[in-house]
């Protein structure tokens, strides 16, 4: 099984970046499924909050710097991951309202 966006306002990289977020996780163990085990229809109950043009712009950014440094990552990087990560995770929140 796979999931993908089926709207161009929604693209894979964003739907990355929810579900890696510590809100949408915290919300997937409390209320959808607290077992180990991920369900492809659990996620398909996470809410999806439709970004603007500027909050998708931001997420790109920051999901590019992820995964550049993920790619080529090393211990040195790790802590400059860590604070991407940060930014991604207060930028989600931003955009729940959180």
């Amino acid at each position: 099984m796979s999931l993908s966006s089926l709207l161009s306002t929604v693209p894979n990289y964003y739907i990355i970046t929810l579900l890696n977020s510590n809100l949408l996780f915290d919300y997937y163990r409390e209320y959808l499924n607290c077992t180990v085990n991920i369900q492809i229809n659990d996620i398909r109950q996470m809410p999806i909050f439709i970004p603007s043009r500027e909050d998708l712009g931001q997420i790109h950014e920051l999901f590019l710097k992820a995964y550049a440094i993920k790619k080529n990552s090393n211990d040195e990087q790790l802590s400059e991951l860590r604070q991407v990560e940060t930014a991604m995770d207060k930028l989600v929140g931003t955009l729940y309202g959180v």
